[in-house]
């Protein structure tokens, strides 16, 4: 059983179908369902729909992005093109339905219902949830993954999740009528958030405030404002499909038990401001879906977490170091001036910073690149 249908959820239900696994997919709302967070994706995030085959199902529904635009801190705006695909903006409504039927056509099935527990025995794993009718049912499995969410609720009753819910950054955005389209991303950063803008095409752009805590109408539009130098505000009362979530910093005290794996969000939150947290949900699903398949062929739990383990460690490390590089680049005023400085006389280094950030650079080079910009 796969407990959410996000993306993380629903590239390892459509893996383990895909694979023959009688499969099933316990997810709470009805498809399509309203989420505006992580409707930008990613070269990384591309590379992960091209292994799973769907890059071009979901190319001709995505807008097209072919650059970065990024400023703050008095510098002046500096333009980064995309690397390797470039990237896409698609509705998360539109694109996690889709993600959901492509495993339902592959043979998952799909359950309205929400999760309340789960008992484990030596040959399976029992789940109760709550369905569409308020009726509780349960279905017995042999291994459960936990895609629900940061704060999930499978970790929660299985005493894996993170006591961790201060010290985040909270977020509100939604979708903001605009008079064009563009294929730029426009980032506004400061030192204690950033406001980002993102097209979506058809008139809509994705704009997303980020900042230690949570705002009002009138504290927003100010925040925007400061954050842009006056470019843009943010008035929150004329935004569509509004939401608000924090704090942004959550992981699992462990992402593996006897028949439990977490995967997503539910295992670890990332900020948003890398866009990668759908990269490392898609780019992850093979290792979720291998594990889960392992214990529910009877595979003792030690040596599958230890794959799975170390599978997660070699994609998420990562991602928390160059996070912290950049983070550290921004924030720290003289690393920020000598970078400053570099691409004035080097401006192809932004370039290559993207590439670093985006996930396209070989693993090897990733941490080079951010060195050059201070070297």
């Amino acid at each position: 059983m796969v407990v959410g249908a996000g993306p993380a959820g629903a590239s390892a239900a459509l893996r383990l179908a895909r694979r023959g696994a009688d499969t099933i997919v316990l997810e709470r709302s009805r498809m399509p369902r309203t989420k505006v967070c992580g409707e930008y994706l990613s070269p990384a995030t591309l590379d992960s729909l091209a292994a799973l085959g769907l890059l071009e199902t979901v190319r001709v529904r995505a807008h097209a992005l072919a650059t970065l635009r990024i400023a703050g801190f008095g510098i002046a705006p500096v333009v980064m093109r995309l690397p390797g695909r470039g990237g896409l903006a698609l509705a998360r409504s539109e694109f996690d339905a889709l993600l959901a039927g492509e495993a339902v056509k592959a043979g998952a099935r799909l359950v309205l219902g929400t999760y309340q527990a789960a008992a484990e025995s030596d040959d399976g794993i029992t789940v109760t949830y709550r369905d569409g009718a308020g009726v509780m049912c349960n279905i017995a499995a042999r291994a459960v993954l936990g895609a629900d969410g940061a704060w999930s609720a499978v970790a929660q009753r299985a005493d894996m999740a993170g006591l961790q819910r201060r010290g985040g950054r909270w977020a509100v955005g939604g979708h903001l009528e605009t008079p064009s389209d563009g294929d730029e991303v426009e980032m506004y950063v400061g030192p204690d958030g950033y406001y980002a803008r993102n097209p979506l095409g058809g008139g809509l752009t994705n704009v997303m405030l980020v900042l230690p805590n949570p705002l009002v109408d009138e504290q927003a539009d100010a925040a925007a404002r400061r954050l842009s130098d006056g470019r843009c505000g943010l008035r929150l009362d004329a935004l569509q499909r509004r939401v608000a979530v924090g704090p942004l910093a959550y992981r699992a005290r462990t992402t593996i038990g006897r028949r439990i794996v977490l995967t997503g969000d539910a295992a670890e939150l990332f900020d948003p401001f890398l866009g990668q947290g759908i990269a490392l949900a898609l780019g992850l699903s093979e290792a979720a879906a291998d594990a889960a398949a392992a214990i529910a062929a009877g595979e003792a739990w030690p040596i599958a977490a230890h794959r799975y383990v170390a599978a997660r460690a070699a994609a998420v490390n990562r991602t928390r170091l160059i996070a912290r590089a950049v983070d550290s680049l921004l924030r720290v005023r003289w690393l920020r001036g000598r970078a400053a400085r570099k691409l004035a006389r080097k401006p192809e280094l932004a370039d290559k910073l993207l590439e670093a950030v985006a996930g396209s650079a070989p693993d090897s080079r990733r941490l080079a690149l951010v060195w050059d910009l201070i070297a």
